[in-house]
């Protein structure tokens, strides 16, 4: 998500008249302090009230949006008594989110309160199984040890300024050395580089590896969740330094558009627009460069629990509830436009997630399909190509050869005169 500028405080100054006593004058700057603090005062809570529960500015529009279908969506009274009964067992026994699948599948769907979302991302990713089969107990500490490529501490170097520099929550850290957000985010994504050589880093980590450790507040917790969500929740390729994970998932995208929303596919087919030119962050940054950040994090409490499935079930629902802009869009760059505006906007999260569930059917074996043929095709362009590039080459081979012959060994001219 994108945050705005800091509110800044705007105090008005009175001057005093020559005519002014030294009593009235220190009376008036008396009143002009106190005005000056009454406006600080006021100027924090206003920024208070533009920030949401993560430290995240939200801008006016964003704050003032009326919902469009949330009248409509509001969860009945059993679901919401059903709801805290079963976080009020979490909070007793954490194991109460393994112990009933689906009662936690429902509750996670219809939001995980705050003071869980720590612990259930940590626990229905997968995390704290992958943390109990690291190699030691003290796997963490040794992957800081350890020595990171010289390209890849230079990109997260040059990323860690770029990441939520306005958010205060991030930047705070608890006031020690070395734990504000950037020390914190360095080290974690220093560690997975070294826990995946394969992946490395790739930019849009930076966002998800921090929002995280917004999220949980502990950062060997981050850490393992971070790792967990990029290895095993989503396609273990979709941040390899190839990108064709990345370009692989918007083709499954594409094709699975084709039948969930045919209007939408055609249109963008006819301005020319492929999704992963305009909205790679989508998936790179998984939503929170995008969404807002209470709405990305709603959207994350489902991904972590259930998988990929919900990132295509979330952008196809973006798509079809935004379906009117999109087709007012003449050109790429006016699709691009639209998407990052409605996106920025949506701050209902129970309106999307609504939609998303209720009515976008897809199934892992939909996707594992699509996948399996998006990939022959991929691989037999990429072999079509090589053999193209061969035969290019051997053919330039050939002509430059012919060529030097020509001029190595010029014939006698026969026409030549001889005195």
């Amino acid at each position: 998500m994108k945050s705005c500028a800091r509110c800044s405080s705007i105090v008005n100054e009175n001057e005093t008249s020559e005519s002014e006593t030294y009593e009235d004058a220190r009376e008036s700057e008396s009143d002009e302090n106190g005005d000056e603090r009454g406006a600080r005062n006021g100027d924090a809570r206003a920024e208070a009230e533009t920030r949401d529960e993560y430290g995240f500015a939200l801008t006016p529009s964003v704050v003032t949006r009326p919902s469009r279908r949330g009248r409509k969506m509001e969860r009945s009274q059993r679901a919401k008594a059903r709801d805290k009964k079963f976080w009020n067992r979490v909070r007793a026994n954490a194991g109460a989110l393994k112990e009933d699948g689906e009662a936690a599948k429902r509750a996670i769907r219809r939001g995980v309160p705050r003071d869980l979302r720590r612990d259930v991302w940590y626990l229905s990713s997968g995390a704290s199984e992958m943390r109990a089969n690291a190699p030691s107990t003290s796997y963490y500490e040794q992957l800081l040890m350890m020595k990171v490529d010289e390209k890849v501490t230079d990109q997260i170097e040059l990323d860690l300024a770029r990441t939520f520099p306005e958010n205060e929550n991030y930047e705070r850290g608890n006031g020690t050395v070395g734990q504000g957000g950037n020390d914190v985010l360095r080290r974690i994504l220093f560690a997975y580089a070294r826990h995946n050589r394969t992946t490395g880093y790739c930019q849009g980590m930076n966002y998800i590896a921090a929002f995280i450790w917004i999220v949980i507040g502990d950062e060997e917790r981050a850490f393992w969740t971070f790792a967990t969500l990029l290895d095993g929740v989503l396609p273990g390729d979709v941040h390899a330094s190839d990108i064709k994970g990345t370009i692989a998932q918007y083709k499954i995208l594409h094709r699975i558009l084709e039948s969930q929303a045919p209007k939408i596919a055609r249109h963008l087919r006819a301005v020319d627009v492929d999704l992963v030119m305009i909205a790679s962050k989508w998936l790179l940054c998984l939503f929170v460069e995008s969404l807002p950040a209470l709405t990305a994090a709603r959207v994350l409490d489902c991904v972590l629990a259930e998988g990929e499935k919900v990132w295509f079930r979330v952008v196809i629902a973006m798509l079809r509830l935004h379906e009117r802009e999109i087709l007012a869009c003449q050109t790429m760059p006016d699709v691009m436009v639209a998407l990052k505006d409605v996106y920025r906007r949506q701050t209902d999260a129970d309106e999307l997630l609504n939609f998303a569930f209720k009515n976008i059917r897809l199934s892992r074996k939909t996707i594992l399909n699509h996948r399996v043929s998006v990939r022959r095709a991929m691989n037999e362009e990429a072999e079509r190509r090589a053999v193209e590039l061969a035969a290019n080459r051997k053919r330039t081979a050939a002509m430059e050869a012919a060529r030097k012959a020509q001029f190595a060994s010029p014939e006698p001219n026969s026409g030549s005169f001889s005195p």
